[in-house]
């Protein structure tokens, strides 16, 4: 079984890439230690068939079984949750003590503990205090929170509690389930409202209505009326597309539901998330001054701005104009067109599709109707210059791997010409490391070529100084404003010297500005992604011109 480090090592992978020296400075430990970690992790998992850790110049790990995988990272979320159960029941919280109860050691208990602070940051953190050992300070949680969300996930947790007698306590919760006030039965499962009883109960926490009235107090506060009130002066200055009304109904029951019973992101849903993330940028702008201006107003509320920005992405989806890329298709057969029409409809998510059986039908449709690709499938009769895309026969793999890519990059492949342009580009022969500092020449640059106002530079600066960055892969920022233009725009800067940014070195400087009225430009951020994810770094530290940049955009995945 992995230890400890080695978790923390694989989880660490699993989010990024890095040298065996930055792994060493993440886990606290020494360079040849980490070597003979990943021997060992590797092992672990290609036993398994799960995963494989690949070295170049740093460690990158390839999935093969993502199921099995989630599995493993569930696991040791439970370990983690076992550690943190222990530390809430256990009397005597000295590192010894631990040691004994979970059989882990002196170094696996220090870095446990502080993946621990880092998992659950804003909500609680455990101090290690002389002459008492751990203890662990809550912030807008309480005690009975935490043991409750234990408890819920892992139910067995209270059968290693000798002196809990059960029978009596299940007598008590029976007792103490008229206290229950109906709000709480509405947002609540039962087996949420038990955990909070045993929770009560080993914490000796007495009066049972206070416990819940205060909760109520918080409830109150969060009526529709009030969310809508925040979310309206929030959205104010993005410009969003929103559902309001789904938007509104899914943050208050949230919010209800989260600060009657407190719950914490899932260690498996982290990566997704910052996928997600990646892609919609504006949404978790967003949640992230919602966070700020609620907790201005109910300075004890339970929020995370990560559930708030997945409930805003889904608010935008839902106003999407319909994005299916239009293709027509000239058919010869019918009887092929049906099963060419069924594959594409099964394989490809986003077309429109419409099939002819004539050229002039064909010709017809061009001129009254707008599509986006042409499709000639049949023999090469000498016309097949006027098609997109020819096809002899039956559609194979090969050509839903190509229609998926042009699909799914069309806007992009479309008009990069108009996001990137060569005066969009500048190599900054930067002689310091700080990052705004290089960013504000930079823009100031664009400025002077008549590129940027000052307003649009405001706002790309102040949301950077806000601290909510977006980095894609550690090496490139990506600071992010909307305005009213035509086409998204890109204005990059290529860094001679790199500059550190959250303990990131970063490279290159790619301020994306796009019209959110228009849905389709969304799509720069996830290009971006897929790109630069499947780039070698060392690749884009290279870029020295503006052809290199653009080389790497116009890759075909």
């Amino acid at each position: 079984m992995l230890n400890v480090r080695q978790i923390q090592i694989l989880i660490l992978l699993w989010n990024d890439d890095y040298t065996g020296t930055e792994l060493a400075e993440k886990v606290n430990s020494s360079r040849r230690t980490i070597i003979r970690d990943i021997n060992e992790i590797n092992q672990y998992l290609i036993e398994r068939s799960i995963a494989q850790i690949k070295s170049s110049s740093k460690y990158h790990m390839v999935i093969k079984n993502y199921r099995e995988f989630q599995s493993l990272i569930e696991q040791f979320e439970i370990d983690d949750q076992t550690f943190l159960f222990k530390l809430l029941i256990l009397k005597n919280k000295s590192i010894d003590n631990l040691m004994a109860e979970t059989y882990l050691s002196k170094r696996e208990v220090t870095n446990t503990v502080e993946r621990l602070n880092n998992r659950y940051h804003g909500f609680i953190n455990i101090v290690s205090k002389i002459g008492k050992g751990y203890q662990i300070e809550f912030k807008k949680i309480t005690e009975v929170d935490l043991l409750a969300y234990l408890i819920f996930n892992n139910p067995k947790f209270i059968q290693n509690i000798p002196e809990l007698d059960l029978p009596t306590i299940n007598k008590i919760i029976e007792k103490n389930k008229q206290y229950i006030p109906p709000e709480v039965n509405k947002y609540l499962v039962s087996k949420q409202i038990t955990a909070q009883l045993i929770a009560l109960n080993i914490c000796k926490v007495e009066d049972t209505q206070d416990f819940y009235l205060d909760k109520i107090e918080t409830l109150n506060k969060l009526n529709t009326s009030f969310i809508k009130e925040v979310l309206r002066k929030v959205t104010n200055k993005y410009g969003l597309r929103l559902d309001e009304t789904t938007l509104v109904t899914d943050i208050t029951e949230h919010l209800c539901r989260n600060n009657l019973f407190p719950t914490f992101i899932s260690a498996s849903l982290i990566k997704q998330i910052k996928d997600i993330k990646i892609k919609n940028p504006f949404a978790f702008d967003l949640a992230n001054d919602f966070r700020k201006t609620i907790e201005n107003k109910i300075p004890d509320i339970s929020i995370n701005d990560e559930y708030i920005g997945l409930y805003v992405v889904r608010a935008m989806d839902i106003m999407s104009e319909d994005k299916n890329i239009k293709i027509l298709m000239y058919t010869y057969q019918r009887s092929i067109a049906n099963i060419n029409e069924n594959i594409l409809l099964e394989n490809i998510n986003n077309i429109n599709l419409k099939s002819v059986y004539s050229k002039d039908e064909f010709e017809k449709f061009v001129k009254t109707n707008h599509y986006d690709i042409s499709i000639m499938n049949g023999p090469n009769r000498g016309d097949s210059g006027q098609f997109d895309i020819s096809i002899n026969g039956i559609i194979n793999q090969q050509h839903i791997s190509y229609l998926k890519r042009i699909t799914s990059n069309y806007y992009i492949n479309k008009n990069l010409s108009n996001i990137l342009t060569p005066n969009n580009y500048l190599n900054l022969a930067n002689s310091n490391g700080n990052y705004l500092s290089n960013l504000k020449i930079g823009l100031s640059e664009f400025k002077n070529r008549d590129l940027l106002s000052d307003d649009l530079i405001q706002t790309l600066i102040n949301r950077e100084e806000a601290g909510n960055q977006l980095i894609i892969d550690g090496v490139i920022a990506v600071p992010h404003a909307t305005a009213n233009i035509k086409f998204g725009n890109i204005f990059a800067i290529k860094l001679d010297n790199p500059v550190n940014l959250n303990n990131n070195l970063i490279n290159l400087i790619l301020n994306v500005v796009i019209n959110d009225q228009e849905e389709e430009s969304r799509q720069i951020f996830s290009y971006l992604y897929k790109i630069f994810h499947n780039t070698p770094k060392e690749k884009i530290k290279q870029i020295s011109s503006y052809d290199d940049l653009l080389k790497i955009l116009n890759t075909q995945e």
